[in-house]
C-alpha cells in the first residue's frame, strides 16, 4: 500500500496542472503544414520552452484506479524551484493533509500522514520501482511541458495537422505556430520487465511572461490508472 501511494504521488508530479476535458480525439484530413526536420522542430521547441525560477499552484485531482474502478478526489499544492526542488502536499477536500513529498536532485522524502510513516531515499534507489523517470530535471520539465529527451534520435513527420516526433522511446505531437508539445507518448520498463505505455495530454496554454504554460493535462497509464488534475 505504501509503495502504491508513493507511486500515486509521483504520478501526480508527472502532470501537476491538468483535467479530463482535454480532448484526445484526432481528426483525419489533409495538412497544409510545411515539412520540417527533426532538428528544426527540436530547436523551435527549445526556443519556446517555459522557463521559471519559482512556481506555485493549487490543484484538484481525480484519480481512477483501473484495477478496481475506485475513484479518489483530492486537493493539492505544488511548489517548484528550478533545478532545486519539487514540493507537493495532498489533502482531503476538508483540508486534512494525507501525504507530502519533497524531491531534490539526489533524494526523495515522503510523509504518509494516514499511516504515520516517513520515507527518505535516494532518487537512484527508486528508479527500478516506479514506472517513470525519477530525476528532478525530468519531473520538472514534464510538469511544465518541456519534456523532450534531446539525447534521443527522432524522425519528424506530419500527422493530423500537427508535427510528430518519434524515437524508440517517445512520440511527441507538436502544435504548429506555438511549437508546444500537446501530446506525449512514452514507453517505460518496470523492474519485472513489464512494458508500460503512458500518454500525457497538454491543453489550455496560458501566456506567462511571454511564454506559454499548459494548465491542463491527462495522464493515461494504460490499464493501470488515469489521473486528471485541474489547477
Amino acid at each position: 500500500y505504501k509503495l502504491r501511494l508513493l507511486t500515486f504521488v509521483f504520478s501526480l508530479l508527472s502532470l501537476a496542472f491538468f483535467i479530463s476535458s482535454c480532448s484526445t480525439e484526432k481528426h483525419l484530413g489533409k495538412s497544409n503544414l510545411k515539412p520540417l526536420s527533426a532538428n528544426h522542430l527540436i530547436r523551435e521547441i527549445e526556443d519556446n520552452k517555459f522557463d521559471f525560477d519559482n512556481l506555485e499552484a493549487k490543484f484538484d485531482v481525480k484519480f481512477k484506479d483501473k484495477y478496481d474502478g475506485s475513484v479518489v478526489r483530492l486537493k493539492g499544492q505544488l511548489r517548484m524551484q528550478s533545478d532545486s526542488a519539487i514540493w507537493v502536499s495532498i489533502s482531503l477536500n476538508l483540508g486534512v493533509e494525507l501525504a507530502r513529498v519533497m524531491i531534490t536532485d539526489d533524494s526523495v522524502k515522503f510523509i504518509n500522514r494516514t499511516e504515520k510513516t516517513y520515507l527518505s531515499e535516494s532518487i537512484n534507489g527508486l528508479k527500478d520501482r516506479l514506472p517513470i523517470e525519477t530525476s528532478l530535471d525530468f519531473l520538472q520539465n514534464l510538469l511544465i511541458g518541456n519534456n523532450i529527451h534531446f539525447n534521443e534520435k527522432y524522425k519528424a513527420t506530419i500527422e493530423n495537422n500537427s508535427y510528430k516526433l518519434t524515437s524508440d522511446r517517445d512520440t511527441f505531437w507538436v502544435t504548429p505556430k506555438t511549437f508546444k508539445v500537446k501530446e506525449h507518448e512514452l514507453q517505460s520498463s518496470m523492474a519485472n520487465s513489464q512494458q508500460l505505455i503512458a500518454k500525457i495530454y497538454y491543453d489550455n496554454f496560458q501566456e506567462i511572461n511571454g511564454k506559454l504554460l499548459p494548465t491542463k493535462i491527462i495522464l493515461d497509464a494504460g490499464d493501470i490508472f488515469d489521473i486528471n488534475i485541474e489547477i
